[in-house]
């Protein structure tokens, strides 16, 4: 059986950062898991535990303002660069070399960031349900503007963490892309002001020209009915990489890894060996 470690490293600034990690072949690169907004490292506990089978080690952190993880209060705290960071100091505390980067929503976006500043530290890259860009509804200046200043008023206004922890998350066809009463819990999870502040970064984000610059091998999924972040921008994204993979997953939406983490495990399981 595989040992489980539970760890805690410092962010450059001095954060408190919780993550896990499970031992395997030490032949093998390590596979580090960035989960999305409002979740936390469990969101990969279907996928990480079927690629544990392959015999790499795995690491999974919870984010900044996620899960046990500090939730710092300072709005400059969410810069998307401190999150690329966060990922950079477990490496250096745990002396890695060269890793397997996989991230789902927001965690692949931070994974795109990352194999630009840090490409020496990549062997493949996964991005999962991901963007270069905000969601439709919020695309054009005026509309990002009043959707970034009501993030700012309710992070302002928002209170304390409830009680930091991780969520519940069953496996199966139950996750819906959008889920009032999942979202709430999230937000009692970890905090109204972590969800928005992060949820900002969407907002202003501008990556398309960057997509180019990745150079590591990189593989890019996306479900079919993903209403998100549609399948046209992960076929863009795959378009700026160059030779990078692409594969839909039939009638999966934006939740892939919870709804179908069995194919999105022989995917990606599939991609590591090649």
């Amino acid at each position: 059986m595989n040992s489980l470690f539970k760890k805690n490293v410092k962010s450059s600034d001095g954060l408190n950062l919780y993550y896990e990690i499970v031992e395997g072949d030490n032949d093998k690169p390590s596979i580090f898991f960035l989960h999305g907004i409002g979740g936390d490292l469990d969101a990969w506990r279907f996928v990480r535990g079927r690629l544990l089978k392959n015999g790499n080690s795995s690491i999974a952190m919870d984010f900044r303002g996620h899960g046990y993880s500090d939730h710092p209060r300072g709005f400059k705290s969410y810069k998307i660069g401190n999150f690329v960071e966060d990922v950079a100091s477990i490496i250096s505390a745990e002396k890695l070399g060269k890793i397997i980067l996989i991230g789902h929503c927001f965690g692949a976006v931070v994974a795109e960031h990352f194999a630009v500043k840090y490409p020496e530290k990549l062997q493949k890259l996964v991005l999962i349900s991901s963007t270069y860009r905000p969601p439709n509804y919020i695309i054009g200046n005026f509309l990002r503007t009043i959707a970034g200043g009501l993030s700012y008023l309710g992070a302002f206004l928002s209170p304390k963490p409830y009680r930091p922890r991780h969520s519940d998350y069953p496996s199966g066809k139950f996750h819906n892309d959008y889920e009032w009463f999942g979202l709430m819990k999230t937000i009692l999870h970890n905090s109204l002001r972590s969800y928005l502040l992060t949820s900002k970064e969407i907002i202003d984000l501008k990556f398309e020209k960057e997509l180019a610059k990745i150079k590591t091998p990189t593989l890019v999924i996306v479900g079919e009915k993903d209403s998100i972040f549609k399948v046209a921008i992960s076929k863009k994204i795959h378009k700026e990489i160059f030779g990078s993979k692409f594969m839909i997953i039939k009638g999966g939406n934006h939740v892939v890894i919870l709804n179908d983490s069995e194919e999105v495990s022989k995917i990606i399981g599939d991609f590591l060996i090649q």
